[in-house]
């Protein structure tokens, strides 16, 4: 789309700029990469774009016209809860965040490690721990670790990817990592995948489960599942058991804040529609 806002060749194709200005970024007509489908025309849209850019691990947003802004991340998405922004290469463009909590600081997933970002966690008082959601978003977890002196919680199934965490989960039962913070285990994307439920109703959802902007509900697909697509459904089934109100995933695009029955009636119709998606096969 000609115009000032261009996305280049260097795209991986993570989508992080659609799940952050769907209207703005779509597939290009190869399929792997991603292209403006139009200029932003209002200050929303020119916000959306700007942190469409801020978060590509690969630097392809920008403008012929160089116009600079202040910086918007890190992010309160939600009170308590920043997307750091920094996104790394290493974890194909995956977001990370910081919840806020008396009891130490918890980063989910990890960013690319930027002295800039060190210093606004320290400012915060530092991080506990990292909790992992699986060994795709890893990214720079070990220098944050080493940094703060945070244990790093990963799955015994994924672990390999994170030789350095302190706490191997080798269960397939929910436990508690942290002060009203749950872990629970989600085998499919990979088969050591954990979500993590904030106490808040916040539920950090890896690459299991996320919003679908355009049709305005939950939703997962079976072309990002790396060990078992019917262990992810499963999976998805098991957290009927859970109450949340916003679902958070590392790709993909953040729900609004619902009630937990309406959450839970949309993860029901999600879980029907697949399962006989799969007994049609």
């Amino acid at each position: 789309m000609a115009g000032d806002w261009f996305v280049d060749d260097r795209c991986i194709g993570c989508g992080g700029s659609v799940s952050l200005a769907p209207t703005l970024f779509g597939l290009a007509t190869d399929g792997e990469h991603f292209v403006m489908t139009r200029q932003p025309a209002t200050e929303d849209e020119i916000l959306q774009a700007q942190l469409a850019a801020e978060v590509c691990p690969s630097r392809s947003i920008g403008t012929e016209s160089g116009v600079t802004w202040r910086r918007h991340h890190p992010l309160e998405i939600t009170p308590g809860t920043w997307r750091t922004g920094s996104n790394s290469p290493k974890t194909a463009g995956g977001n990370a965040f910081l919840v806020q909590r008396t009891e130490g600081n918890l980063l989910v997933d990890a960013p690319r490690f930027t002295p800039s970002l060190r210093a606004w966690m320290e400012s915060l008082g530092g991080i506990t721990a990292i909790l992992l959601t699986h060994r795709d978003d890893v990214g720079d977890a070990e220098r944050y670790a080493d940094a703060f002196g945070s244990e790093v919680v990963i799955h015994a199934a994924d672990a390999d990817a994170a030789p350095f965490a302190g706490r191997i989960l080798r269960s397939a039962e929910t436990c508690e990592v942290a002060a009203g913070v749950l872990a629970i285990p989600t085998p499919g994307h990979t088969e050591g995948h954990v979500m993590y439920l904030n106490d808040d109703g916040t539920l950090f959802t890896g690459d299991s489960l996320g919003w679908d902007p355009y049709r305005h509900d939950l939703s997962a697909e079976p072309s990002v599942c790396w060990y078992s697509w019917p262990a992810q459904v499963g999976s998805l089934q098991r957290l009927d058991g859970f109450d949340f109100a916003r679902v958070v995933p590392t790709h993909g695009t953040m729900s609004p804040t619902l009630e937990p029955g309406d959450m839970r009636r949309r993860l029901q119709a999600l879980v029907a529609r697949l399962q006989r998606d799969l007994a049609d096969e």
